[in-house]
């Protein structure tokens, strides 16, 4: 009986050992010093699949706003989901409004490719780069736009 449940106990801490991380939370740092606030939750979604929710708080000279995002990941180097290389399809909406109360909505389609490591146990290092397309309109002006998009960042953050 005694080896029975030493055999449990080994097999139970092998398998949580070897289970990664599942969730993280993360923030782009380096967009604060340009008026750009976004955080993002990211989770599996199966072993090498995550799903990302995120928002995104927008003050740069007289124009302000906010936006939300969604992204799925499919991560490549290893059969770990928040860890290695990834790539994968995103979408956004963003809404803004200047100090005149001039408003746009902008709805975003892209694509990401990247790489993340998870450091120790739960700190992690997101940098990816991606090009999408945006269209919208101003109501207010009578403007609308669309456009290529290039995007290129770093977040840190805690998964668990």
């Amino acid at each position: 009986m005694k080896k029975l449940l030493l055999f449990a106990a080994i097999v139970v801490m092998g398998l949580t050992s070897v289970n990664a991380q599942e969730q993280a939370i993360k923030a782009n740092p380096i967009g604060l010093a340009f008026g750009v606030a976004n955080a993002g939750y990211e989770f599996s979604t199966n072993e090498s699949q995550t799903a990302t929710i995120s928002g995104l708080y927008y003050n740069i000279s007289d124009v302000s706003g906010f936006g939300l995002g969604a992204e799925y990941r499919f991560y490549f180097s290893s059969n770990e989901a928040l860890n290695g290389w990834h790539a994968g399809p995103s979408v956004g909406y963003l809404s803004l409004e200047d100090d005149f109360n001039n408003s746009a909505s902008f709805f975003t389609l892209g694509g990401e490719i990247g790489h993340q490591w998870i450091l120790g146990e739960h700190f992690l290092i997101d940098t990816f780069a991606g090009i999408g397309y945006l269209a919208g309109s101003s109501d207010d002006l009578a403007v609308s736009l669309s456009s290529a998009t290039i995007s290129i960042g770093v977040s840190l953050g805690y998964a668990w």
